[in-house]
């Protein structure tokens, strides 16, 4: 495993860096993106960011959303390529054949981490991507203003689900006492990131609720919505997040899952958890994440995806 410190040097001997991250970037991907590349451009590196998928619209009030580039990956001559919370090649898939001869740099905290980039430096003690970004600026001696500390807020924030999930620890919360003192808001960002849905989003929360399923002692719950239901809606990747916590937090419930067809019926699996390790049946499913949050895709239909990962979920709840 390499050091904050041989990245840091890396990053400053190089003049030409692309930062990217995962397909459908949730908050850490977008906040530790932002951060990291705001704090480069400080410090007079030529930086390009970049997202296959764009950038979800609550994140889009954070300083510098607009400058991150979506769809078609600019064609440069990139010095080094640092992922961003990224587990695997295949969450950079949209652009992996274009940078896999690149020097990249792997910063990661999910467990999962295949250690796929020529340096890689992942710590699955951290709680979100963006904690070790903000380590990452402290070696760099990168200067910690507002719009750094309110992207790598957003990023941490979110990924510990404001600060509910056993992520989050004493060391967390050093480092948001810092972003805090440097500026971020939480009055200002706590509404737009957690509270504030659209129409689209609640009439799809709706249409998931309906569909809500329990297994025979209710230690397990499920909802579905197929790819009609989702379009009836008018419904995006976006107003989809979060729906699966609330299978998840249900008086009895330990496990929560939500199975989403796609457009090209493909099922998208979400799976959280109070006390099952739900990152192992993911990675047993070709998927990842962390012990109590996790997802993967399967190439089924919709009932055979629930039946496949009902049998995988009970099996590690019940052993």
């Amino acid at each position: 495993m390499s050091s904050l410190q041989e990245i840091a040097a890396r990053l400053k001997s190089a003049n030409n860096i692309l930062l990217t991250t995962h397909i459908q970037p949730d908050g850490d991907a977008i906040g530790s993106l932002l951060g990291l590349g705001y704090a480069l451009r400080q410090l007079g590196r030529n930086v390009t960011l970049f997202s296959a998928d764009p950038v979800p619209k609550r994140f889009c009030f954070l300083t510098g959303a607009e400058l991150i580039v979506s769809g078609e990956l600019p064609g440069a001559d990139f010095d080094c390529v640092v992922t961003l919370d990224c587990s695997d090649q295949d969450r950079v898939a949209p652009v992996w054949e274009q940078i896999k001869e690149r020097i990249i740099i792997n910063i990661d905290h999910h467990p999962t981490n295949n250690l796929f980039g020529r340096i890689n430096y992942v710590d699955e003690k951290a709680s979100a991507t963006g904690e070790i970004v903000y380590e990452l600026l402290s070696v760099l001696e990168a200067p910690l203003d507002p719009a750094v500390a309110a992207a790598l807020y957003v990023a941490i924030s979110t990924d510990t689900g404001s600060f509910k999930y056993e992520n989050t620890t004493a060391r967390t919360h050093r480092v948001i006492a810092h972003l805090l003192e440097a500026g971020a808001s939480p009055r200002e960002i706590t509404p737009r990131v957690f509270d504030l849905r659209s129409r689209t989003a609640v009439c799809v929360l709706r249409e998931a609720l309906n569909s809500l399923e329990f297994n025979a002692d209710g230690k397990v719950a499920w909802m579905a919505l197929t790819e009609k239901e989702i379009k009836l809606c008018g419904a995006g990747d976006e107003d989809l997040d979060g729906i699966v916590n609330y299978a998840k937090n249900i008086q009895g419930v330990d496990v929560g899952l939500f199975f989403r067809e796609k457009a090209d019926k493909t099922v998208k699996v979400g799976l959280r958890s109070h006390n099952a390790d739900v990152g192992k049946v993911a990675q047993a499913l070709g998927g990842g994440g962390h012990a109590r949050a996790a997802g993967c895709s399967l190439d089924m239909k919709l009932a055979d995806a629930r039946k496949t990962v009902l049998a995988a979920v009970e099996q590690e709840v019940y052993q």
